[in-house]
C-alpha cells in the first residue's frame, strides 16, 4: 500500500512539472516550438524571395495562458530589416518619439522605490518582459552579455507586470542581470504594451530615441532558428553613449 501511495505521489509530482509550451497564431491552433520555428523559417525564406532582400522574421508574444499541463503563447509574426526608426511609425510609442519618457515610480525586488529620476545622466535600456514569454527568455543571455560590456555607461532596467515572488522564482533558473522593477501592471497598461519582448532606449536626458521589439531569430543551415547576437541593440547603444 505504501509503495502504491508513493508511486501515485511521484506521478502527480511529475505531471505537475511537465507543462508543454505551445504557440498559437489564431487562438485555436497549437504548435510546438519546433513547428513554430519551421513556420518562421519558411516565412522568412518566402519574404526574402518576394522582397529581393534580406529580412528577418520573429515572434511577437501577444499574451500567454498557463494551464495544468501546458503553456500557450498567442503570437504574431514580425518581419524586420533592422531599421529601428520604423518601429515608431505605429504602435503605442509613436506619441513618445523624441519626447520625455513618462515618469514612473515602481518597486525593486528588494521592495525599494525606483523612479525615473534615478536614470538621469546615463542613457538607459528598458526591457519589458514576463516569465512565460519564450522569446523574452531566449534573449536574456545576450542581454546579460551586453549589460556586462556597457554597465559603466548605460542603465539597464527590466520592467514586468508580474509580482515579486514570481520573478524571484523565475530568476532561480534563468539569470537576468538587469535592475528588476516588478508589479508594474498599471504602468505597462498606461503605456499600451501588448507585445513582448520590448526594448526601449532613452538618451541621458530621458528622451525616448529607439524601440526594438526583441532580438530577432536568425535562420541557420537546415532551416533551424537561433536567437541573434544582439547586433542591433549594440548599434543603438553605441549611438547613445
Amino acid at each position: 500500500m505504501n509503495k502504491l501511495v508513493t508511486l501515485l505521489l511521484l506521478l502527480i509530482t511529475i505531471t505537475s512539472f511537465s507543462q508543454t509550451h505551445y504557440y498559437s497564431t489564431n487562438g485555436k491552433n497549437r504548435m510546438t516550438e519546433t513547428e513554430i520555428k519551421e513556420q518562421l523559417s519558411e516565412m522568412e525564406s518566402k519574404m526574402n524571395k518576394a522582397l529581393g532582400k534580406k529580412v528577418y522574421a520573429s515572434l511577437v508574444v501577444q499574451g500567454t495562458v498557463s494551464k495544468k499541463d501546458s503553456i500557450i503563447s498567442n503570437v504574431t509574426f514580425k518581419i524586420s530589416d533592422k531599421k529601428q526608426d520604423e518601429l515608431f511609425s505605429t504602435g503605442p510609442f509613436a506619441r513618445y518619439k523624441d519626447k520625455q519618457f513618462p515618469n514612473f515610480n515602481l518597486k525593486t525586488l528588494a521592495g525599494e522605490k525606483f523612479d525615473t529620476q534615478q536614470l538621469k545622466d546615463k542613457p538607459t535600456v528598458i526591457n519589458f518582459w514576463f516569465t512565460k514569454c519564450k522569446p523574452c527568455i531566449d534573449e536574456m543571455p545576450i542581454l546579460n552579455k551586453i549589460k556586462e560590456k556597457y554597465k559603466e555607461d548605460i542603465n539597464f532596467i527590466s520592467i514586468t507586470y508580474e509580482k515579486k515572488d514570481a520573478v524571484l522564482k523565475f530568476l532561480e533558473k534563468h539569470p537576468f542581470e538587469f535592475q528588476h522593477l516588478v508589479d508594474a501592471k498599471d504602468f505597462t497598461d498606461d503605456l499600451g504594451i501588448t507585445a513582448y519582448p520590448l526594448n526601449l532606449f532613452l538618451d541621458r536626458n530621458g528622451i525616448l530615441k529607439y524601440v526594438n521589439n526583441g532580438i530577432p531569430y536568425e535562420s541557420k543551415e537546415g532551416g533551424a532558428l537561433k536567437i541573434g547576437d544582439g547586433t542591433e541593440i549594440v548599434a543603438i547603444i553605441e549611438k547613445l553613449i
